[in-house]
C-alpha cells in the first residue's frame, strides 16, 4: 500500500494585474531598485546559509526582450529581430548596437530603417526576499503583473500589498 504525502506547510502565491502595463524599462527597474535600496521598504534582512551571508533582497533571475523592426521607405515592416538579453545592461547595449548597425539594416534591403517596436518589449525579474520572520519568498515582476510566491504568513502578503499600493505603476 502506497504511503500518503503529509503536508508540512502551506505555501501560497498571489498576483496583482496592473490596470495599465508598465511601458518604460526605466520605471520597471526603479521598482526593483527600490526593493534593493538601503531603505528596504519590505524590512527584509540578510541571512546565513552554508557559512555565507545572503543579501536580504537579491535578483535571482532576469530576462529582457525587445523587438527591432526594419521599415522600407513607405514605413512598411519588411522584417524584424527579437532579442533576448540576460541583464538590463546587455538589453540596452544590444538594442543600441542593432539600431546603429547599418550593414545589418542593409541586409533587409536598400533604404531600410531600423526601428524599435516598444509595444513588444517584455521584462521579467524574479527577486528573492528574506523576511525578518525567517521566511524566504519571491516577487516576480513583468510589464503586466506582480506575483508573490512561496510565502506562508499572510502578514507578508499584506506587507507587499502595502508597498505596492504606494507605487503608481504597480496599480
Amino acid at each position: 500500500m502506497p504511503l500518503d504525502f503529509i503536508p508540512t506547510s502551506v505555501v501560497k502565491s498571489a498576483k496583482r494585474v496592473f490596470t495599465v502595463p508598465i511601458t518604460d524599462a526605466t520605471a520597471f527597474d526603479a521598482n526593483i531598485a527600490a526593493l534593493k535600496s538601503a531603505e528596504n521598504p519590505l524590512g527584509a534582512t540578510p541571512y546565513q546559509t552554508s557559512g555565507q551571508t545572503v543579501d536580504a533582497v537579491f535578483v535571482s533571475k532576469e530576462v529582457y526582450k525587445a523587438t527591432i523592426v526594419y521599415l522600407n521607405p513607405l514605413g512598411k515592416v519588411i522584417g524584424g529581430l527579437v532579442l533576448t538579453a540576460p541583464t538590463r545592461e546587455a538589453y540596452d547595449a544590444i538594442i543600441a548596437s542593432l539600431l546603429a548597425n547599418t550593414a545589418l539594416t542593409g541586409l533587409f534591403g536598400e533604404d531600410m530603417v531600423a526601428d524599435r517596436d516598444n509595444t513588444k518589449d517584455s521584462w521579467s525579474v524574479r527577486v528573492k526576499v528574506h523576511d525578518p520572520t525567517g521566511e524566504n519568498y519571491h516577487l516576480d515582476f513583468n510589464r503586466e503583473e506582480l506575483k508573490i510566491s512561496s510565502y506562508e504568513a499572510d502578514a507578508i502578503l499584506a506587507k507587499v500589498e502595502g508597498w505596492a499600493d504606494d507605487i503608481q505603476n504597480l496599480n
